[in-house]
């Protein structure tokens, strides 16, 4: 009768808990954040670099070349001495011009103090009407041969001058054409060597016609319409080899400054210069990849490119509901910068997007978050 009793008291405190569901375990994720940023819309066009001023360096006085100042291929600063012309000749005409402006100034006062001495003796009736108008055209020949003479002396200082060529603007100067002792002129040997601008510089390339517009509209209004300038370079040396080590790219920023006014019919492109400062010394005809800035995107929402999944006909990425499972979100995409994708619609700022661990996932799967990688950056 005991154990009857101990029996039916188990069985009576036993129907007092009922088992607890089996909770399945979550799939583990790993989640960032949406972020609200500026997003830059650039195109990426094909640019030459172009030297902005290049100048011709010519003797405009004929003599042998007795003197080159320079090393060629380097830097030359404006006002540097390039080459001499010999000036013995030269120096010679200037001394004979002065002469001949002494000799005219000094005829000049002989024949204003003649006409002076005659004009009292002209209004008395001494002399002649005739003999007077004489004095005065002699005085005036006088005055008008000063004046050459005048002229012959400036003409001889600057053929003097011209006998020292000097750089009219800093830049790097070319190969000499023309050695010391050449016969050199207006007419011989005149194209001496070439001077280019390096810094700043100008980059050219050919944007569509149908942006035009847009560029033009921005120019119009003042706005400045940003630009880079990507320039990879091979330090290889022509040495064969198989590594990626020996190839360097530079970023150069710069700003649009010329648009041309008419579209190549040919290719459907204009002309469109851009300016950039050159301090780390690109070469002129050097190629460019130009990225040209048509506007900013405000409040762009930004997510890693690799949290977009695609289906047929559209794209989604996977949230996480209030009761942490997975939800399939619709979005609407944009633009692409660098590993993140731009989002037209479907989020918001802030909002939580799962970007690893979704191959195992489906609508509604609990999920477990063992990483948050915090906003996209």
């Amino acid at each position: 009768m005991k154990y009857l009793l101990v029996a039916i008291v188990i069985g009576i405190s036993g129907c007092g808990h009922e088992p607890k569901p089996i909770v399945p375990p979550g799939i583990p994720v790993s989640t960032t954040k949406a972020i609200s940023k500026e997003l830059p819309v650039y195109i990426i066009l094909p640019g030459t670099t172009k030297s902005i001023h290049i100048v011709l360096i010519q003797a405009r006085v004929e003599g042998w070349l007795e003197e080159r100042h320079f090393e060629e291929g380097k830097m030359v600063q404006e006002g540097d001495l390039l080459y001499e012309i010999d000036a013995t000749q030269y120096k010679a005409q200037l001394l004979q011009a002065e002469a001949s402006l002494t000799s005219a100034e000094a005829q000049a006062l002989f024949t204003k103090k003649e006409l002076e001495r005659n004009e009292p003796l002209f209004h008395s009736g001494a002399i002649s009407q005739q003999s007077f108008d004489r004095l005065i055209t002699e005085s005036e020949q006088a005055d008008s041969q000063v004046l050459a003479s005048i002229a012959d002396v400036e003409l001889a200082r600057l053929n003097l001058g011209y006998c020292s060529i000097y750089s009219p603007i800093t830049g790097r100067i070319g190969k000499t054409n023309v050695n010391v002792g050449t016969l050199v002129g207006p007419t011989t040997n005149n194209k001496l060597a070439e001077v280019v601008q390096v810094n700043p510089m100008y980059v050219e390339f050919y944007p569509q016609a149908n942006r035009l517009s847009m560029i033009q509209s921005s120019l119009n209004k003042g706005e400045m319409i940003p630009i880079q300038l990507i320039i990879t370079e091979d330090k290889s040396e022509g040495q064969p080899s198989i590594s990626t080590s020996t190839i360097t790219t530079k970023t150069i920023t710069g700003s649009l400054v010329f648009v041309d006014n008419e579209i190549q019919s040919s290719t459907s492109t204009f002309l469109a210069r851009g300016e950039f400062d050159n301090s780390i010394g690109v070469l002129p005809g050097q190629y460019a990849s130009v990225h040209v800035q048509l506007q900013v995107i405000k409040n762009a929402i930004m997510i890693p490119v690799k949290s977009v999944m695609q289906q047929p006909g559209s794209y989604y990425v996977w949230t996480i509901s209030d009761k942490n499972t997975a939800v399939i979100t619709p979005v609407t995409l944009g633009l692409l910068e660098g590993g993140f994708q731009h989002v037209l619609s479907g989020l918001n700022d802030g909002d939580e997007v799962i970007v690893e661990g979704t191959a195992s996932l489906r609508s509604g799967a609990p999920v477990s978050v063992t990483t948050n990688l915090g906003k996209t950056k």
